[in-house]
């Protein structure tokens, strides 16, 4: 076999009809629709653990939701659940929770606490 020393030498392997994939563009978008969304702080009934409630997705279904939701707790560390088209996310992380909906799109508000 022979050894290949450039990248060049390795395109001779390839057929002369190949095409690439472009990979960089090939992440997907989450969100798709901007949503005007409220960020409230909730220690009620919950013996004074601080959690947070993101309301207000009405243009999105269960799935994509779910989507946001995974996202946010994979990079926070968090735990969290999703209930009635609300988001609940334990752990008072609203300004990092704020940030990220911001990044993908979302005008969120702050409501209470």
């Amino acid at each position: 076999m022979k050894k290949f020393n450039s990248l060049e030498n390795l395109k001779s392997l390839l057929p002369d009809n190949y095409k690439s994939v472009d990979k960089t563009n090939s992440k997907k978008k989450i969100a798709l629709n901007k949503q005007f969304l409220e960020a409230h702080y909730s220690v009620k009934g919950r013996a004074g653990t601080p959690v947070i409630i993101i309301k207000g997705f009405s243009l999105m279904d269960k799935n994509e939701i779910k989507l946001i939701s995974k996202e946010i707790k994979n990079k926070l560390g968090i735990g969290g659940s999703l209930k009635n088209n609300d988001l609940y996310f334990q752990g008072n992380k609203r300004d990092q929770i704020i940030s990220i909906l911001a990044r993908m799109g979302h005008d969120v508000k702050k409501v209470g606490g």
